[in-house]
C-alpha cells in the first residue's frame, strides 16, 4: 500500500468505513453502559471535512452511523421504558448526524474555495509585482537621463546664455524628473519587498555618526525653511548592526517628512535612547500633527494623510510603507504618536546583540 493511500478518495472511504465498523464493535461490547455518541462523530467529521468526497458519500456515512447505533440498541435490548422512545432517540440522533455532516462538509468546501482564492490572489500579486518591477526599472533609465541632463543644463556655466523663461522651464523639468525618479525608486522597493527579495546586509556601525551623516545630507532642506535639526542621545556612543543603505532610507524618509510638515523656523529633533535590549530612535517635529481619521493610513502603500506640506513639497504615499518593511526586516518595530495641532513623533526600535549592550554604568 502506498504511503499516501489514505490521502486518496478510495483511502478516505476505506478508513471511514473501518472507523464505523470499529466503533460499532465497541458499542456492541460495552452496551448501554458506555456512551459512544462522540465516537460516531469521528468518521462523520473525517469524511465530511475531506475535499475528496462528495456530499452524497457524506450523507451515506451519516445514515450508516445512525443505523449502526440504532441496530446495536435493538440487539442489546436497551432498557427504555417505552419502545417509541427508542425510535424517537434514533430519529433525533440521525437528525444531529445529518446536520453535523452537512455543516462540516459545507464549511470544508468553503475553506477550500478560500484557499484556492488566496492562492490565486498570491499568484496575481506576484505577477503584479513582477510587472511593476520591470516597468519601473525600464522607466528609471530614461527619466534619470532627463534629470541628469536638466541638472547639467542648470549649471551656471551651461545656463549663462539661457533666458529667464528657459531657466524656469528647465527648473520645472528638473524638479518633475526628480520626483518621477523618486517615485520609480519607491516602486522598485515596493516590488522587491512584496516579492520577498529584500535582502538586509547588517554590519556593525557607529549609529550616532551615521545619523549625523543623514542630518548633513538633509541640512539644505532645513536651511531653505530656516529650520534647525538637533540630535540628542543619552549615550556618547551607540554601536548597532544594520544595513547602511536601507536604514539610511528610513532615516532620510522620516527626517524629510519631519522637515516637510514642520513649520518654517522650527526645530526637528532626533533623539536616541537605550531601552532595554533595543535602541530607540525618535524623530520629533513641530508641525500640525496627524488627524485621528488619518492615523490608520500612515503605513499603508499609496495612502496619504490630509495634511499639506508647509513648503509645497510632494509625496507619493509610499515612503512610510517601505520604511515599516525595512525596520521589520531589521527585526525592529516602528510606530508613531501624534496629537493634531501639536506635531508628531515617529519612532522605531532596533535590537542590540547581547555583546553590544552598553555598559550600565555609562547610563
Amino acid at each position: 500500500m502506498p504511503k499516501n493511500f489514505f490521502f486518496t478518495k478510495r483511502g478516505v472511504y476505506i478508513l471511514t468505513y473501518l472507523l464505523v465498523a470499529f466503533i460499532t464493535v465497541i458499542d456492541h461490547q460495552t452496551g448501554y453502559e458506555v456512551s459512544t455518541s462522540i465516537l460516531y462523530l469521528l468518521p462523520i467529521y473525517y469524511i465530511a471535512s475531506s475535499r475528496l468526497t462528495s456530499k452524497r458519500a457524506v450523507l451515506i456515512i451519516a445514515a450508516v452511523c445512525s443505523l449502526s447505533w440504532f441496530s446495536i440498541e435493538l440487539i442489546t435490548r436497551h432498557p427504555y421504558s417505552s419502545a417509541w422512545i427508542l425510535y424517537w432517540n434514533a430519529l433525533v440522533r440521525a437528525g444531529i448526524f445529518f446536520s453535523i455532516a452537512i455543516f462540516v462538509n459545507a464549511l470544508s468546501r468553503e475553506q477550500q474555495k478560500l484557499k484556492l482564492a488566496n492562492l490565486e490572489l498570491q499568484r496575481l500579486n506576484a505577477e503584479k509585482n513582477k510587472y511593476i518591477g520591470i516597468t519601473a526599472h525600464d522607466l528609471r533609465s530614461p527619466v534619470g537621463n532627463i534629470y541628469n541632463l536638466s541638472d547639467l543644463m542648470l549649471d551656471p556655466k551651461s545656463s549663462a546664455n539661457l533666458t529667464v523663461s528657459q531657466q524656469e522651464f528647465l527648473t520645472l523639468i528638473n524638479k518633475t524628473s526628480y520626483n518621477a525618479l523618486s517615485l520609480l525608486d519607491n516602486l522598485l522597493d515596493v516590488a522587491q519587498i512584496e516579492a520577498g527579495t529584500l535582502k538586509i546586509k547588517k554590519e556593525k556601525h557607529d549609529y550616532l555618526e551615521f545619523i549625523r551623516e543623514i542630518i548633513a545630507i538633509n541640512q539644505h532642506i532645513a536651511t531653505n525653511k530656516e529650520q534647525k535639526i538637533v540630535l540628542e542621545s543619552d549615550n556618547s556612543e551607540v554601536s548597532l548592526e544594520f544595513d547602511r543603505s536601507y536604514l539610511g532610507q528610513v532615516l532620510n524618509n522620516l527626517l524629510t517628512n519631519a522637515l516637510k510638515y514642520s513649520f518654517p523656523k522650527t526645530e526637528v529633533k532626533i533623539k536616541v535612547s537605550i531601552n532595554g535590549q533595543y535602541a530607540k530612535t525618535e524623530v520629533i517635529d513641530q508641525g500640525m500633527g496627524i488627524r485621528d481619521q488619518d492615523k490608520d493610513k500612515i503605513f499603508r502603500p499609496f495612502e496619504k494623510a490630509q495634511n499639506v506640506p508647509t513648503g509645497g513639497e510632494r509625496s507619493s504615499g509610499l515612503g512610510l510603507a517601505i520604511v515599516r518593511k525595512i525596520i521589520e526586516a531589521h527585526q525592529g518595530e516602528i510606530g508613531f504618536s501624534s496629537t493634531y495641532g501639536t506635531g508628531s513623533i515617529f519612532y522605531f526600535f532596533l535590537p542590540f546583540q547581547p555583546t553590544q549592550l552598553p555598559d550600565k554604568s555609562a547610563l
